[in-house]
């Protein structure tokens, strides 16, 4: 099929369209959630340990992480269309081959095939959206792209949850299938072929950038774990990072026809949207894994329960996204992005003063805003990110720009990870200096029955409550981390010149 302008597209048409891409956009982000509900079903149906499993979901974000920047390239020599329609027709069969395998030996070459197909599909779904609305509908497109990043979180969860618990950890692989198999059907005739810009193709760049982001994403995944720089394997991988992006640069600087187009880099407002995506990544990603853990861990909410309560969190980002989109078009997006942030900053305040009991609807409320606070500042700086790019620029910009947002939240959790674990040790051993004979409440009628310092199990009761404490005040100072990040937002955002999508 060939290129069509937006002009070209009926309206329903595009819907159609919108519907195809949204869920091979949703896709990845479905499957990360999967991986994360049932990796401990996983773990003892394939006789791993805990470091063996985690491959699981390392194996994807790495090869994902590497061959991301790589996708503009395709879409410019073998064609968007062709690409998109191979990614999700091959992800929805690998998210089945997955539930198949036998054995680690089998799971993980399928999951670096899969994260490949992932690479794909992000950015050059983001480009295609882009490409079947006119210039002044982008902010709408932006938002219902952004949708479909939020819903598949929204609903995973839910469904992977009852699949494991109900049938098996593999159904909630099989369950991924089908959005594949409907976004292959709905593309395959209408999707047309974006603009193309056919280059030689740079390997010593490529695999430059592909050695640093791949070795950075290994260092932060498996950092904490290793304890960081006390083991050689992640100065290796810290090394080869820092080398291969020094080399990268010269090489870029010099070359021809350089793997990345540095002519993105000297677009204003491109660059402005890299920056702000780099401080949104943080809130995308990080919290929306921590949350469920200080829910679970700190609270002793159940798993479905917890399912069910943070999936507000989802929908009120489907909702900001659908607003900000509408909004774009129609004011300055700083105000926007702003609005965004202030709010995520009432959130993550709110759970950084959570006490040792809170209520269901505390954690609905600010699940609920941090989800709110995201839709209206994604949409707004990808609008300002795009807003001055040509059709053949966006397929390698999408690249980079869900290249930089996904390393950004990653290197967040990585950080939070090593707060709350050196955190809660710390409060811990400070919290036990506390714990003698002498203390009024250790003598009190109502808790020394409980905590008996004379009994194994009164023993075994404080030993849990400290840990419980210990793990709140780690939880406490790494949301007022997450408080700082949206406030750095707002002063880059007042940096900015007034921006206007129409």
């Amino acid at each position: 099929m060939d290129a069509a302008g937006p002009d070209a597209i009926t309206p329903g048409r595009r819907f159609v369209l919108t519907v195809g891409l949204m869920l091979a956009t949703g896709l990845q982000f479905m499957d990360g959630t999967v991986v994360a509900i049932v990796l401990n079903h996983m773990q003892g149906s394939l006789s791993a340990t805990r470091d063996q499993i985690s491959w699981v979901a390392t194996a994807y974000l790495v090869t994902a992480a590497m061959f991301m920047p790589l996708a503009g390239w395709l879409a410019g020599y073998i064609g968007r269309r062709r690409m998109l329609l191979f990614g999700v027709l091959v992800y929805g069969i690998l998210s089945a081959i997955c539930g198949l395998t036998e054995s680690l030996e089998q799971l993980i070459p399928v999951r670096v095939v899969l994260g490949l197909c992932g690479a794909i599909l992000v950015p050059l779904s983001q480009a295609a959206m882009l490409d079947i609305y006119p210039r002044e509908k982008h902010g709408i497109a932006l938002g219902l792209w952004g949708v479909a990043t939020t819903l598949g979180p929204a609903i995973a969860p839910l469904m992977a949850g009852y699949m494991a618990e109900v049938y098996s950890w593999r159904y909630a692989f099989y369950a991924v299938m089908p959005f594949g198999f409907v976004s292959f059907l709905i593309m395959l005739p209408l999707l047309p072929e974006g603009e193309r810009q056919e280059r030689r193709f740079d390997f010593l760049g490529f695999f430059l950038l592909t050695l640093s982001v791949g070795a950075l994403q290994l260092m932060i995944n498996r950092g904490e774990r290793e304890d960081w720089f006390d083991s050689a394997e992640i100065i290796v991988y810290a090394a080869l990072s820092i080398a291969g992006i020094y080399m990268f640069i010269v090489h870029t600087s010099f070359a021809k026809q350089p793997f990345l187009n540095l002519t993105l880099l000297r677009n204003k407002n491109y660059l402005a949207g890299l920056m702000l995506v780099a401080l949104s990544g943080p809130t995308q990603f990080a919290t929306v894994l921590i949350m469920p853990i200080l829910v679970q861990v700190v609270y002793g909410y159940p798993i479905m329960t917890t399912g069910i309560i943070m999936a507000p969190r989802g929908f009120a980002t489907i909702i900001s996204m659908a607003m900000a989109g509408w909004l774009t078009t129609r004011m300055d997006t700083r105000v926007l992005m702003i609005f965004g942030f202030l709010i995520l900053v009432a959130s993550n305040y709110a759970v950084a003063v959570f006490g040792t009991e809170v209520g269901m609807w505390d954690v609905i409320i600010a699940s609920f805003g941090q989800g709110f606070g995201m839709g209206f500042t994604m949409v707004p700086l990808s609008a300002i990110a795009y807003s001055t790019l040509t059709p053949t620029q966006r397929p390698e910009a999408a690249a980079l720009f869900n290249l930089t947002r996904g390393m950004s939240g990653a290197m967040a959790v990585a950080l939070l990870i090593a707060v709350l674990t050196r955190s809660s040790q710390v409060t811990r051993s400070d919290l036990v200096g506390f714990v003698t004979p002498l203390r009024e409440v250790l003598r009190d009628p109502t808790t020394s029955i409980l905590w008996n310092i004379e009994s194994l199990r009164g023993l075994a009761a404080l030993d849990n409550e400290l840990s419980r404490q210990a793990l709140l005040v780690a939880f406490q100072n790494s949301f007022l981390i997450m408080v700082a990040v949206p406030i750095m937002g707002i002063v880059l955002t007042l940096m900015l010149g007034k921006q206007r999508t129409s």
